[in-house]
């Protein structure tokens, strides 16, 4: 009596041109869906304690295949008999010289890694039984003799390794963002004077943590809530620099600005550039910045997930429904309330990042719909800079500073404030 369990190599890499057949290799995902779905798929095999040999194609794609399925069987116990076999008739998809050689054996338990048709063929020729396998599939049969017809004991289709190849690719996205923080990080301790080199960094630090608040249901929770918090409180160091350059811009745009209010402006965002510098190289920051980073380019998925995979109309439906809920707020967002503007146009901007950065899952529409979202983002922009601008004009003017300064900020504070109330004036009328 012998057992044999046939199986379909994992998904594949689509041939490259002139690349030999038997050169394909395992795709990222094909190869992490056997990893995680094997101990699972092979839950029906009784075979603790037993020895079996394993028998492979020559094919690199069916060696990939074999070496994971040898470490899934020795995982639950199963005694392996020498390295795995590599057979031309599996390659070649010879069943009769197969059943042959499967007929001379003195092994009880034999696993064995080809393709099809041939796999097919195999148990349709053994046990008239006639399943179809999908990458990865296994079929267990038990043979009195290959005189004597086998009998189908149990079939396993093979994951679906596209639902681990979007796993893949948000973290491929979510590396990707993450390293360019680091150069953004490091451009702006080269040259902090370039207020570009910080606006970056904050772009690209917003960009990481709405990727990380968008996968949030299917990251490990603990993880993910940590990176966020750090990401933010960078950010949160970064603000108001930011807003004394989007001030100073401001100025300069004002042909009116006196030489006196630029070098005050100048004076304030150096003064504040110095601050944040000196906080982003501490010790402390540094170390928090590294773990969020560490964080993000290793992500932790949640059991379900990484034993499951996640399939791309999963993650469609939740853009979707952030997409639907800022639309939702913008339809009866009321300008007047500075709190409820802010957060809805970071809403904007996390529902673009994302767009932006995960076409492939989403689909084509999506870079349409960041564009939209950024349309939106623009123009709450507009008055969050306005309303900042304001603020700024109010502290300073608290200060002892020169008549002309006075002067100017109080006009600058004006011309913030008639933009604003017409703004809102245009909106409550629409």
């Amino acid at each position: 009596m012998k057992t044999l369990v046939v199986m379909r190599h994992g998904k594949a890499m689509p041939a490259e041109l002139g690349q030999p057949d038997k050169d394909r290799s395992l795709t990222k995902a094909g190869e992490l869906a056997l990893e995680e779905r094997l101990p699972y798929m092979l839950r029906l095999l009784q075979a603790r304690g037993r020895t079996a040999q394993i028998w492979v194609s020559p094919a690199k794609r069916a060696r990939q295949t074999a070496e994971l399925l040898e470490q899934a069987l020795r995982d639950k116990g199963v005694l392996i008999d020498g390295k795995p076999q590599e057979l031309e008739s599996l390659w070649r998809q010879n069943v009769e010289t197969f059943l042959d050689e499967l007929e001379e054996s003195e092994a009880e338990l034999i696993f064995a890694v080809g393709h099809i048709p041939f796999v097919e063929e195999v148990v349709e020729e053994l046990a008239d039984a006639t399943p179809t396998f999908s990458t990865g599939a296994l079929g267990c049969l038990e043979i009195p003799s290959v005189e004597d017809e086998a009998r189908l004991l149990w079939f396993v289709q093979g994951p679906v390794s596209s639902n681990w190849g979007t796993l893949i690719q948000l973290q491929q996205t979510v590396t990707k963002t993450a390293e360019a923080i680091e150069d953004r990080r490091e451009a702006f301790f080269a040259d902090p004077d370039d207020i570009e080199t910080i606006h970056r960094f904050r772009t690209n630090s917003r960009t990481l943590r709405s990727l990380l608040a968008f996968i949030k249901p299917w990251q490990d929770r603990e993880e993910n809530a940590e990176a966020q918090v750090i990401l933010r409180d960078i950010v949160r160091h970064t603000s108001r620099l930011r807003e004394l350059d989007v001030f100073e811009k401001h100025a300069r745009q004002n042909a009116d600005s006196s030489p006196e209010l630029l070098a005050f402006c100048k004076a304030e965002a150096a003064a504040e550039r110095a601050k944040v510098l000196q906080i982003l190289e501490s010790k402390q920051v540094t170390k928090s910045f590294e773990r969020a980073m560490e964080l993000s380019k290793h992500i932790a998925w949640r059991g379900r997930i990484a034993k499951r995979g996640l399939p791309a109309d999963v993650i469609r439906a939740r853009f979707d429904a952030l997409i639907e809920s800022v639309s939702a707020d913008l339809a009866v967002l009321k300008l007047s309330d500075a709190e409820r503007t802010h957060d809805v146009r970071k809403r904007a901007k996390r529902a673009r990042y994302v767009a932006e950065q995960n076409p492939e899952i989403l689909g084509a529409d999506a870079v349409d719909i960041a564009k939209g979202m950024m349309a939106h983002q623009d123009n709450l922009g507009d008055i969050c800079d306005a309303r900042a601008n304001i603020r700024l004009i109010n502290e300073f003017l608290e200060r002892d500073l020169p008549e002309t300064v006075v002067w100017e900020l109080t006009l600058l504070r004006a011309q913030n404030e008639t933009f604003l109330y017409s703004t809102l004036k245009a909106a409550e009328a629409s």
